[in-house]
């Protein structure tokens, strides 16, 4: 009987052994394998300072991009896990926020930045850690011994703007020019450009003006503008600075009877400046969103952006947006997330439509070849987001130079910028 007493009590024992050893097993995590594969993508953008506005509008497209792919599945099953930072616009804080993404956070990838400057240190940095790095903004990052493998250019490179701008400029209004100069390395890019085509197309260079960013008071340079009398004034800067400077012009009357060109403009500065961005004011861009009356992707982009945020998307968006699914689409398509080589030598060969025609990744040197709008103020005309018309489209492959002159930096490398 005592024998039996045991077995039963033994069997008991077993019995309870199994049962809570069954409740581990439903309560315990899930193994690492039966988890949803992550890719990590880390972005910085200037969220304080003279263009954050412009940095709000990179990361809400990029959101768009990512929750557009994670609602159908990620990529290659992976779930896109989305991280952001502050650059301020300073080149030492970008260096150390792309650190802590990829040190750090362990983002597989980054993007990112509004400064050409800035994305020439982080390009430098993605070489260095092998890191496949998507730049947003205008970057000389693509030319002579600063392309790298691991970096790409996804919106046109600064002379590429400047030869658009400034080839319709010597066309349709004169010759004679004097230049307002964000003084860093983009607005040196973008006065490169007008500098060379002026050459090419008899133009005369009056004079120019370096500022610093971040300058308000522009009173002092319009009266030397003045006293060169120019056809037109060319101004190379963005941002608060451009609002700041086209202000002070209109007050002084040049936009009612002298023509200025943006190379680049956005949006907001058009919408900021209300009629003092008229008629004779024309700026450059990579997007504007009335170009969702021409092709069909750019609607689908800018009625959803629109949806989703109340107001159109600014070209810096519209890159962002760009250069994020480019990424991707080149991770799906090479079928790997680790071999980051094979990933961007496929972004090499994609030829894609997103949000405007047909275009591609030109493969000697990781640029998006794209076309350039220009775009003219409506004024007091303007309605809502109706600010300004296209009134030019410029194709990309004419606004870009050969991959063995960009690998040498020809002909720009020649210019001798004035002092």
């Amino acid at each position: 009987m005592q024998h039996v007493r045991f077995l039963h009590k033994t069997g008991l024992v077993m019995l309870l052994i199994g049962m809570i050893s069954a409740a581990l097993l439903v309560a315990a995590p899930a193994p690492a394998s039966a988890q949803q594969k992550t890719i990590k993508y880390g972005t910085m953008h200037p969220l304080t300072g003279a263009y954050a506005v412009l940095g709000q509008d990179q990361m809400r497209a990029t959101q768009m991009a990512v929750d557009e792919w994670n609602a159908k599945g990620g990529v290659l099953g992976h779930k896109i896990v989305w991280i952001y930072r502050d650059d301020e616009l300073k080149g030492n804080v970008a260096i150390r926020r792309a650190k802590e993404l990829v040190e750090e956070e362990k983002c597989d990838f980054i993007g990112g930045t509004l400064s050409g400057s800035i994305s020439l240190a982080i390009n430098e940095f993605a070489c260095k850690t092998k890191t496949p790095y998507v730049a947003y903004c205008m970057s000389d990052m693509v030319l002579g011994s600063d392309q790298c493998e691991y970096g790409a250019a996804f919106m046109v490179i600064p002379y590429s703007a400047a030869l658009a701008v400034s080839k319709y400029a010597f066309e349709n209004v004169g010759k004679k020019w004097f230049s307002i100069t964000a003084d860093y390395r983009w607005g040196h890019s973008l006065l490169e450009g007008w500098m060379w085509q002026s050459e090419q197309m008899g133009g005369q260079h009056l004079g120019n003006v370096y500022v610093p960013l971040g300058t308000t008071d522009f009173s002092t340079y319009f009266a030397k503008i003045l006293a060169a009398k120019p056809d037109f004034i060319v101004m190379n800067n963005l941002g608060a600075d451009q609002t700041a400077a086209i202000k002070q012009a209109s007050e002084l009357g040049l936009t009612k009877n002298m023509k200025i060109f943006c190379t680049k403009t956005a949006q907001h500065t058009i919408k900021e400046l209300g009629s003092a961005y008229n008629e004779n004011v024309i700026g450059g861009m990579s997007f504007y969103w009335k170009l969702r009356d021409k092709y069909p992707g750019a609607k689908k982009f800018v009625d959803k952006f629109m949806e989703k945020y109340g107001a159109p998307p600014e070209q810096d968006g519209e890159c962002g947006y760009v250069a994020t699914n480019l990424l991707f689409m080149a991770i799906e398509k090479a079928g790997t997330v680790s071999d980051k080589k094979k990933i961007m030598d496929t972004m090499a060969d994609l030829k894609y439509t997103l949000t405007k025609g047909q275009e591609y990744v030109r493969g000697c040197d990781q640029q998006r070849i794209q076309s350039y709008v220009l775009v003219k103020g409506k004024g007091a005309k303007a309605k809502g987001w109706d600010l300004a018309d296209i009134v030019a489209e410029i194709p990309g492959d004419s606004i870009v130079m050969s991959c063995e002159d960009n690998a040498k930096k020809l002909p720009f490398v020649n210019i001798k910028l004035p002092k």
